[in-house]
C-alpha cells in the first residue's frame, strides 16, 4: 500500500512521470493507479482522442512507440497504457543463477522493437504519459527495465498484509457510511481471501444488502459472501503451470487461512489435476473447443475454457506424475506420517521439478 500511496502524494504535487511500470501481484491497487492517472491527465471531452488501451501480448514495441510519439489533440496531454506487458519478464531462473549482474547485462540481447522502445526512453515524449502494466514478475536487470527507472517510474504493488486490508475495508466502508467492527474486516478477509478486487466487490455488496442500516455484521457477511474456493484452487494451479512456487503456495496458505481443512484442500487440487488429464486427453483427440470440454468433463463452461487452458501448461507426463504425488501425500498426511504444509510445499518443489 505504501507504494501506491507514495504514488498518489507525487501525483497531488503535480509529479507525472512520462513513463510508469506498474508491475506485482495486486491487480486492483495496479488498476487504481492508472485510474488515477486518467483522472488527472485527460479531459471528458477530449479523452477518447488522447488515451489509447492497448494489449501487450497482441501489440508490437514499434505500435506503442508510435502511439506515445503521437501529439494530444485539443489537451496538453496524451495517455498510453499497455496491459500485460511482457517486454520486462526474466529468461528464467536457471539462466539468470548461472549469469553474474554484470555477464547478464552483456549478454543480454534486444530485439528490434526492444532497441526502438529503449531509443524512445532516452527522450520521451513530454505530452505522453506511457504506463506498462504486468501482474507477472519482472526482471529488475534488464535494460528496459532500469530505462524506465531512469527515465520515469517503476512502481511494485505487491498483496497487502491482512492488517493493511483490514485498515482499507474499514476505510472503504467509512467512505459509504457504514461502520465495521475489525473482527468483522477480519472475517470477510477469511472467507473472500487477500485479493483487493474480490474484497472490493463483496464489500459493495455488502453496503447494498444492509441499505440505509449503518453497521454491517458478521451475520451479514455470512449471508451475503461466498467462499470462492474454486477460484482459489485454479489460482494455485495456474501458478504451478506457470512454475511459481511462491505464489502457488501462498494461494494454499489463503486457502488455509480461509477455514478449508486441508484433505479437502488435497482433494480439490487432486479434482482439478484429474480434470486437466482428462481435457488434455480429448484435446490430443481432437476436442480443442471449450464447449466439447464442458460438456465431456460436465463443468459449466468457463470452467471448461480455464480447464483447457491450463492443460496445456503441462505434459501427459507431469500430470500423471502430479495425481501420484497427491496420492502419496494424502496417505502420508492421514497416517500421520507429514504435516500438511510442510508436505504440501515438497508437493510443489516435487511438481516443479517435474
Amino acid at each position: 500500500m505504501q507504494a501506491y500511496l507514495t504514488f498518489l502524494k507525487k501525483l497531488e504535487q503535480g509529479q507525472v512521470a512520462p513513463v510508469y511500470l506498474f508491475f506485482g501481484e495486486e491487480d486492483y491497487l495496479r488498476r487504481q493507479a492508472v485510474s488515477e492517472l486518467s483522472r488527472r491527465l485527460l479531459q471528458e471531452e477530449s479523452a477518447q482522442f488522447n488515451c489509447d488501451l492497448v494489449d501487450g501480448e497482441e501489440t508490437s514495441l514499434e505500435k506503442v512507440v508510435s502511439l506515445a510519439g503521437a501529439p494530444p489533440f485539443l489537451s496538453s496531454r496524451r495517455l498510453v497504457v499497455v496491459r500485460h506487458a511482457p517486454y520486462f519478464a526474466g529468461r528464467g531462473k536457471k539462466a539468470a543463477a548461472a549469469a553474474s549482474p554484470a555477464e547478464e547485462e552483456t549478454k543480454e540481447t534486444l530485439s528490434s522493437g526492444e532497441k526502438t522502445l529503449l531509443a524512445y526512453l532516452q527522450n520521451p515524449a513530454a505530452t505522453t504519459c506511457l504506463v506498462f502494466e504486468t501482474g507477472h514478475p519482472v526482471d529488475q536487470r534488464k535494460k528496459l527495465f532500469k530505462a524506465v527507472q531512469k527515465a520515469g517510474q517503476a512502481v511494485e504493488f505487491t498483496c497487502l498484509k491482512n492488517e493493511e486490508l483490514n485498515r482499507w475495508l474499514l476505510k472503504q466502508a467509512g467512505r459509504a457510511g457504514k461502520k465495521i467492527a475489525p473482527a468483522t474486516a477480519e472475517l470477510i478477509i477469511r472467507r473472500v481471501g487477500r485479493s483487493m478486487s474480490l474484497l472490493n466487490s463483496e464489500l459493495e455488496k455488502l453496503i447494498a444488502y444492509t441499505g440505509e442500516r449503518a453497521v454491517i455484521t458478521k451475520e451479514d457477511v455470512q449471508q451475503v459472501t461466498v467462499r470462492l474456493v474454486e477460484e482459489s484452487i485454479f489460482a494455485v494451479v495456474d501458478a504451478l503451470g506457470e512454475r511459481r512456487a511462491k505464489k502457488a503456495l501462498a494461494g494454499v496458505r489463503d486457502l488455509v487461512f480461509a477455514g478449508e481443512p486441508p484433505p479437502a484442500i488435497l482433494a480439490m487440487i487432486a479434482r482439478q489435476f484429474r480434470l486437466l488429464l482428462q481435457a488434455k486427453e480429448l484435446a490430443a483427440r481432437g476436442a480443442v473447443q471449450p464447449a466439447q470440454i464442458s460438456k465431456e468433463l460436465g463443468v459449466p463452461p468457463f470452467v471448461g475454457k480455464k480447464i483447457l487452458a491450463q492443460s496445456s501448461n503441462f505434459s501427459f507426463e507431469q500430470l500423471a506424475k502430479a495425481l501420484k504425488y497427491l496420492l502419496d501425500l494424502d496417505v502420508a498426511i492421514k497416517t500421520g506420517k507429514q504435516d500438511f504444509y510442510p508436505a504440501v510445499e515438497k508437493l510443489v518443489l516435487s511438481l516443479l521439478a517435474c
